[in-house]
């Protein structure tokens, strides 16, 4: 290894530290700013956002990253409702259970729900509230699979499951 004297190492830290410092930015921080298009999409985290906060920047949610298997959320943003407390599940049309999220009253969406084992490529999907103590309530889907009353998941892509109050 070659000796480099400390006056060279400080000079050379000294210069690093001297050069223009610019704030590292996200996807979802350049997501508003127009002609900018980055090259990742922007990133979404699994906590569930109460409905008094900021909601999150839009954009293409990131695929699984396994392609075999599916990615959804439990949404209230297009019927404009809201959670009650108690366990949301998500369960193929034929009863086979795939997801659940235990929520709080006000909660508006379950957060990404990743590497979900589903039996096709596609599958249709209902949403059942349990209570604590009361019999299951089957949600209305509010972005059916076309000529369906059920919602839908697919492998390898990130699908909202957009539900409301019957």
């Amino acid at each position: 290894m070659k000796y480099v004297p400390p006056v060279l190492v400080f000079l050379a830290l000294l210069f690093v530290l001297m050069l223009p410092q610019q704030p590292v930015q996200g996807a979802g921080d350049m997501a508003g700013v127009p002609g900018l298009k980055p090259n990742v999409p922007a990133a979404f985290t699994s906590t569930p956002t109460p409905i008094a906060t900021e909601t999150a920047v839009p954009g293409t949610p990131t695929p699984p990253p396994n392609p075999q298997l599916a990615c959804l959320r439990i949404n209230f943003e297009v019927s404009g409702d809201v959670a009650q407390a108690g366990t949301y599940e998500v369960q193929e049309v034929n009863g086979r259970p795939l997801a659940s999220w235990t929520a709080q009253a006000g909660w508006q969406d379950s957060g990404w729900i990743r590497n979900v084992e589903i039996s096709f490529e596609a599958v249709h999907v209902r949403v059942l509230y349990q209570p604590a103590s009361a019999n299951p309530v089957e949600m209305v889907i509010h972005n059916p699979a076309p000529g369906t009353e059920y919602g839908w998941v697919a492998r390898g892509m990130c699908h909202a499951v957009e539900v409301g109050w019957p």
